[in-house]
């Protein structure tokens, strides 16, 4: 392949997306789920794959990014309503039956080497609080409010300089994220654990 070639064929911004919804797919499907793609018809915001197996099922939310530099974990784009607490990170959309019961944050440097956290909803979305808290609903050093943008961590880094308070944010984080962390058996048996002990609430 000549280095023209293999620039073009870089992970990037563009088509990390679709390369990391592939990249669960192919998780899954290796454990014997059956997957189906809910954007193909363009029916979900909140779920992007839909997980069959021993008659059950689960909607999977992706989210991809890629990172030169460690693995770091995308959870989306934050708006001010998030940021206010006016409305969740995930299954922000009212449409009903879909919404994600798991969420897959896949970091990706080629389709060969990925890293892949992969959560409940309940996880991710208490984990997404706590990086919201920790960053944009803490002002700058001039006073003046984060604006909205791209949520990210990195669970094995803490900045230089952060103060204790900062830290232990972090490690709130990281505490909720790390058994998640290419487990692909921890967040769906989580959810099956919920379903039989809140069946309504599934």
């Amino acid at each position: 392949m000549g280095r023209e070639h293999a620039r073009d064929a870089a992970v990037n911004q563009r088509n990390v997306g679709r390369i990391a919804e592939r990249i669960v797919a192919n998780e899954l499907e290796y454990r014997g789920f059956r997957v189906s793609d809910l954007n193909k018809e363009g029916i979900s915001a909140n779920a992007d794959l839909l997980a069959a197996k021993d008659g059950k099922t689960w909607q999977v939310q992706v989210k991809g990014a890629t990172a030169d530099d460690g693995f770091w974990f995308g959870y989306g784009y934050c708006n001010e309503e998030v940021i206010a607490r006016r409305e969740p990170f995930f299954n922000k959309k009212d449409n009903g039956f879909y919404k994600a019961e798991v969420v897959a944050l896949v970091c990706v440097k080629s389709p060969k080497e990925y890293s892949c956290l992969v959560l409940p909803v309940t996880i991710a979305e208490q984990a997404a609080q706590l990086n919201l808290t920790r960053y944009f609903r803490t002002p700058k050093k001039n006073g003046e409010p984060h604006k909205p943008g791209k949520v990210w961590v990195a669970i094995d880094y803490i900045p230089k300089g952060a103060d204790a308070e900062v830290q232990e944010r972090y490690e709130q984080e990281f505490k909720l994220l790390r058994p998640y962390r290419d487990n692909w058996d921890a967040a769906f048996e989580n959810f099956m654990l919920r379903r039989q002990t809140h069946p309504g609430n599934a």
